[in-house]
């Protein structure tokens, strides 16, 4: 049976790519790892390298020092002062010892490690003879960097918050799709300071994140009655005033908690990388988000995915669909969405995603892709980047022999027939004699939405065969 227990915060965390640096007196829950080197591979996939000299040695002049265990995305040291907690998410881009000795003051050392144990920040160290290090700069991680500017608006307060109270209650009062948050809002007069309404549909936490979200979706709803999509950037701009104004993880997820629909449905030009639908919560930043509840998937960019908490997860197994359109289609059949989590992350998995699967080892891997040599080949590649099995389903040879092939340029034909000859000897051994009837037929493939009426039928009663590898 799959592990249903709730799972402490899975932060993918900036050690992800690199290697450990042993260096001498370093302070508990803080270690060292080589600066990140990001490369793309032949299948143009962004990966981090661990940079090494002609010998192959990891011999580095600087090193990062990072948490060495999982951090939640935000949770500041208790020690720290407002006044200082300000000054660390003033960072831009990053800051010099000496700047961050004078605003820490005697004890800034001891601060900066509690900052780097809670996934606050990154510091950069000169590496001194060989194992001795001496602090440079800091930056901060990046879920804190997407959080931040929203935490110092909650810090720092508003100078007039019943203006601003009156203010939002005017812009929800002639939407009537936001009836019910006006009330909420009508009911929760502001103090000293500005209170998110108990049971609003953001499930925000933090002011500015919820005030974003109702300031976006009161141009959003009346746009709707226009011809044209509204895009993230004009959305921004109507809305906030300023189309550089930047849809972080978390306002997303509130905006699209708010209106019921994914980001990347409401609006154009999303930066989508990863769609998921099944029985899972999660934080996305501060925001609570359900790919249950989401109507019809939870939409993330791949900056989403690094800056997430795991809440729980009750599903039997991890579905992962290749194509957009054939995910929408399983998302429509319930006893798949409501007990798997299906997932679409646009063909050959991101780092993100990888590490995402790797957080949830007690779930079996399923994976439904095109008949053909990348299909195959996708499959294998992210089985290997998890480190577990990944049970290939409706990818058959019979189905493969009376599938639609589509076309190709006879260059384009003649690689994939290469790839699949070298698949069908050293690729996923489940799907090597696709891979061989693939080279049989000269490199020909098929896609999966040509096989919807032979395989969604049946896809429930495929996927209970799906078993974790240690009960087959």
């Amino acid at each position: 049976m799959p592990d249903l227990a709730p799972r402490p915060p899975l932060l993918i965390g900036e050690a992800h790519g690199r290697e450990t640096v042993p260096l001498r007196d370093l302070p508990t829950g803080i270690t060292a790892v080589t600066l990140p080197r990001i490369t793309k591979d032949s299948d143009d996939i962004v990966q981090v390298r661990v940079p090494r000299d002609r010998r192959r040695r990891i011999n580095p002049r600087q090193v990062d020092l990072v948490a060495d265990h999982p951090v939640s995305p935000y949770e500041p040291p208790p020690t720290l002062t407002t006044r200082q907690l300000i000054k660390v998410l003033r960072t831009k881009s990053t800051k010099r010892w000496p700047t961050i000795q004078a605003d820490l003051g005697d004890n800034a050392w001891h601060i900066v490690v509690d900052l780097i144990r809670c996934g606050a920040v990154i510091l950069r160290c000169d590496v001194v003879n060989a194992t001795g290090y001496s602090p440079c700069s800091w930056t901060l991680t990046q879920s804190w960097a997407e959080l931040a500017e929203d935490k110092l608006a909650e810090l720092q307060g508003r100078q007039h918050p019943e203006e601003l109270h009156r203010e939002l209650l005017d812009i929800m009062s002639d939407v009537p799709q936001l009836a019910h948050e006006h009330a909420l809002l009508a009911n929760t007069p502001p103090g000293r300071v500005l209170k998110i309404p108990e049971g609003t549909a953001t499930r925000a936490e933090d002011w500015r994140v919820y005030e974003v979200a109702i300031r976006a979706a009161s141009t959003w709803w009346p746009a709707q009655s226009t011809p044209r999509k509204i895009t993230a950037k004009a959305l921004a701009g109507r809305s906030l005033r300023d189309t550089k104004s930047t849809w972080t993880p978390a306002r997303q997820q509130a905006f699209s908690n708010l209106i019921g629909i994914p980001f990347d449905q409401a609006v154009d030009q999303a930066d989508t990388e990863l769609r998921i639908r099944g029985p899972l919560q999660w934080r996305v930043g501060t925001v609570i988000a359900d790919a249950a509840a989401c109507n019809p998937w939870l939409a993330l960019p791949a900056r989403g995915v690094r800056a997430l908490g795991m809440i729980s997860c009750e599903a039997q197994g991890i579905f992962l669909i290749e194509n957009e359109d054939t995910f929408e289609q399983v998302c429509k059949i319930p006893e798949i969405a409501d007990t798997w989590l299906c997932i679409w992350g646009k063909g050959y998995a991101t780092d993100g995603l990888a590490e995402f699967l790797r957080g949830l080892d007690g779930l079996p891997v399923a994976a439904w892709g095109d008949l053909d040599a990348h299909g195959i080949r996708i499959i294998g590649n992210l089985a290997d980047r998890i480190g577990r099995p990944i049970t290939p389903v409706a990818m058959t040879v019979n189905l493969y022999r009376g599938g639609t092939k589509y076309r190709q340029e006879p260059q384009k034909l003649e690689e994939n027939h290469k790839l699949a000859a070298r698949l069908a000897q050293e690729g996923l051994e489940a799907l090597r004699d696709l891979a061989e009837e693939i080279t049989r037929t000269g490199g020909h493939g098929c896609e999966q939405e040509t096989l919807y009426d032979e395989v969604l039928p049946i896809l429930p009663d495929l996927l209970k065969t799906v078993q974790l590898p240690d009960s087959c």
